[in-house]
């Protein structure tokens, strides 16, 4: 069984606590929601109350959404602040597979990726790999390396980067392929990939995009033993990448094969798009997958509803996702599997393990940090603020509530030293205390020991119910 990434992936005001006629809500479900219109363009202006939702035909109350594209405006630095967060681009990963060729794959698919990079203003938060005929995943321009060196990472220009791409497909084509006729053998090499992929992409937070340009491989393999079904690994790979925040987008280029060859290997493909909240696209279309996950990570929202799905049954349950504004479409995962949502503590010890050592801050919630010596001793005072609207807050006996925590990491010539022990941070506000929250923030102020060797410090907040992050890494006082 492969190993499941746990780590994931509005108005400003607080929802209150979803009452359901039926069974009573027994966990939360989260969702990210890319919404276009009908030219395909990202939509940036919708409110909760432009949502229906629907899971296995009921409708279920929307409990928290909130924009989470970037914005074309930041608020500045209030005085005396050192630094904040800001919503970011989403990461879009390319990945050419040549181990699952059935027959070359057209030049056509770099070269239409070489036209459509020649039209992006910035590359900054594109990748791309292969996945060789050996097995092999190739970097051409690779994720930064999740072990966190914090100082300037190098953004290549659009001309660099196809540049780049020519270069990788003249090593490739000098390669000679391996002829791999062990169907076993070829699903698990690329499952390993994938997951070695989706790992990485999994310690930045937020939505990220892969586009897969494959023939893929058929769901069920018809071997001399037996017919081996790999629907549950392929299920169970695409559960953990929409709990990380990944949404895969396939280019089928085994479309152009036999009929019935094409179809069988389809619907591997469209099982791993409609599970993350993806999209199937059909040969030669990669200029348009790249354009279309690039405008629906510009229109992304976080949205959460209580499920009263019992967390151990297997059943796929179904959702489904519509607005009441005319023209706008809305694309997430099309549905989840109840043994499939991760145990809360591993996710939680998950997103503490990665977020420290990921090479950028976390924008799902905003934080703004201003630092100043501490009333007494050697310490430093942080004075952290939230964004009310970033967070899952309930009308609860008259109050507002939530659950945060917050961690602070220490780095040195770029590189993570230690990460102190998460600090739980109960939200309790009263009505005019909310009402002033969403005016300055809320209040998490620290005053905690630096050590003379820190170079770099990075604050970071989780909100222990949706398990989005926040972060912002900061230079340490003089």
């Amino acid at each position: 069984m492969l190993r499941a990434i746990v780590l994931l992936a509005a108005a400003a005001t607080a929802f209150p606590q979803p009452k359901l006629d039926v069974e009573p809500p027994q966990r939360l479900i989260r969702l990210n929601v890319a919404a276009t219109n009908a030219k395909g363009d990202p939509v940036t202006d919708l409110r909760a109350t432009d949502i229906q939702l629907r899971e296995d035909g009921k409708a279920r109350p929307v409990a928290f959404f909130r924009f989470a594209g970037p914005k074309s405006e930041s608020t500045p630095l209030a005085p005396g602040e050192t630094a904040a967060n800001h919503p970011v681009v989403t990461p879009t990963l390319i990945l050419f597979d040549r181990w699952n060729e059935r027959i070359m794959t057209a030049s056509s698919a770099w070269v239409g990726l070489d036209n459509a990079l020649q039209r992006l203003q910035s590359v900054a938060d594109v990748y791309i790999y292969f996945l060789t005929s050996h097995g092999d995943l190739f970097p051409v321009h690779p994720l930064p390396p999740s072990n966190a060196d914090l100082r300037g990472l190098a953004e290549p220009t659009p001309a660099q980067l196809r540049g780049e791409l020519d270069d990788a497909v003249r090593k490739l084509n000098e390669l000679r392929g391996v002829l791999v006729r062990d169907q076993v053998l070829r699903a698990n090499t690329t499952f390993r990939a994938l997951n070695a992929l989706g790992s990485q992409m999994a310690a930045i937070a937020g939505r990220k995009n892969l586009i897969w340009v494959t023939h893929g491989f058929p769901l069920s393999l018809d071997l001399e033993s037996g017919v081996t079904d790999l629907t549950p690994q392929v299920r169970q790979l695409s559960m953990a990448a929409a709990q990380s925040g990944i949404a895969i987008y396939t280019v089928d280029e085994s479309s152009d094969m036999e009929a019935d060859l094409g179809s069988s290997f389809r619907d591997t493909l469209e099982m791993f798009s409609s599970l993350t909240g993806g999209r199937l696209y059909p040969t030669d279309t990669i200029p348009d997958a790249l354009a279309n996950a690039i405008a629906e990570g510009q229109g992304n929202y976080r949205l959460a509803y209580y499920s009263a799905a019992r967390s151990n049954g297997r059943k796929e349950h179904k959702i489904r996702l519509e607005s009441s504004r005319k023209g706008v479409r809305l694309l997430t995962r099309e549905g989840y599997f109840g043994n499939a949502e991760p145990d809360p503590s591993e996710l939680e010890h998950s997103l503490f393990s990665l977020v420290p050592h990921s090479p950028f801050d976390a924008s799902e919630i905003g934080v703004r940090v201003a630092l100043s010596p501490a009333p007494s001793g050697s310490a430093t005072h942080f004075a952290i603020q939230v964004d009310p609207a970033d967070i899952l807050l309930e009308q609860q006996d008259g109050s507002y509530r939530g659950q945060l925590a917050l961690l602070f990491a220490f780095y040195s010539h770029g590189f993570l030293r230690r990460a102190a022990a998460p600090v739980d941070m109960a939200v309790n506000l009263t009505p005019a205390q909310f009402n002033q929250a969403q005016k300055d923030g809320i209040d998490l102020s620290q005053d905690v020991e630096v050590s003379r060797d820190a170079e770099k410090l990075r604050v970071i907040v989780m909100d222990r119910k949706l398990y989005a992050l926040g972060s912002v890494t900061v230079s340490p006082l003089k």
